[in-house]
């Protein structure tokens, strides 16, 4: 067989599964086909330049590292994404809150992620929240809304179930210790001007009017002052304690009724010290004449505003 240069071959676009290449190995010839040449070839490291097409579905080892560019879509199992933010890959990398936060852009506050349920926060500032559960106690939501202040250092503590009900642009200043004990339904009204509620361990002297609906039910009822005072008779006098001393002879015609005899009735003592009379030119009801040492009393009816006498 003539033996004959490969750059003498003629140039073909493509092989032909029939032609053949005549390889001489020793004395032996073979005929290599294309199957033979492109068919379960292994190459090893081979330089194949640029190819113009080609499958690599069978492919193992591709590198993806070097040389790569460009964006792997979605749809062949790419994010397009083209780069990753700052510090996003030390995140993937690892996972920790404090990588997290530093591969954010509008975070707010440090520490830990925080999720859903359980969460255990450190000193937030919650700003406009909705709560109906707070270290066990119950929140009810006002319709519109509602505001409570407690001034900076002090305490509330509530003991026991309490309902506080009054107007608005009221205040309840307590300056001491207060203890209010009653019963269900018990009320409590508070005067429109100034008043002070007495203590029951002391006597107490209560000024200004008093008024008292109902009956009145008195113990141990007194006068104001160790002795009894003593007053002039005349034609109006005017005592104001239960007990007084009447001194003189002229006639008395009217008794100015004390408060608060004169709002709801009740009576006086007079002690006659001189033998005066009782008219009845003023509001006096019936005319006597008083003996010394002889108690003289005086009952006040506010219906007839007059003084009955006791003899």
């Amino acid at each position: 067989m003539t033996t004959i240069k490969i750059a003498d071959l003629p140039v073909a676009t493509s092989v032909a599964d029939i032609a053949v290449l005549p390889v001489v190995q020793g004395d032996i010839t073979q005929q290599a086909t294309k199957t033979t040449f492109l068919t379960g070839v292994t190459l090893t490291n081979p330089n194949i330049g640029t190819p113009s097409a080609g499958t690599l579905t069978n492919c193992t080892g591709l590198p993806i590292d070097g040389g790569t560019f460009g964006t792997l879509p979605a749809n062949r199992g790419g994010t397009g994404i083209t780069s990753l933010g700052t510090n996003v890959p030390v995140f993937l990398q690892t996972p920790s809150s404090a990588n997290l936060a530093a591969a954010l852009t509008d975070e707010t506050g440090s520490g830990s992620a925080v999720f859903a349920t359980s969460p255990t926060l450190v000193t937030p500032v919650l700003g406009v929240a909705t709560a109906t559960t707070i270290n066990k106690v119950t929140i009810t939501a006002p319709a519109t809304s509602a505001t409570l202040t407690i001034a900076n250092a002090k305490t509330l503590t509530v003991n026991n179930s309490l309902t506080l009900a009054g107007t608005d642009a009221k205040t309840l200043t307590v300056s001491n210790s207060l203890t209010l004990a009653g019963t269900d339904a018990t009320v409590m009204t508070f005067p429109s001007t100034n008043a002070t509620i007495a203590r029951t361990d002391a006597a107490q002297t209560f000024t200004g009017d008093q008024t008292y609906s109902g009956s009145q039910i008195v113990a141990g009822l007194r006068a104001t002052s160790a002795a009894a005072p003593t007053i002039a008779s005349a034609t109006t006098i005017a005592p104001t304690t239960q007990i007084v001393f009447i001194s003189g002879t002229a006639a008395i015609d009217t008794i100015t009724p004390p408060s608060p005899i004169s709002l709801g009735g009740g009576q006086i003592t007079l002690i006659p010290t001189g033998i005066f009379t009782t008219t009845t030119a003023g509001n006096i009801a019936l005319a006597s004449t008083a003996v010394v040492s002889k108690a003289l009393i005086m009952t006040y009816d506010v219906t007839t505003t007059k003084w009955y006498p006791s003899y």
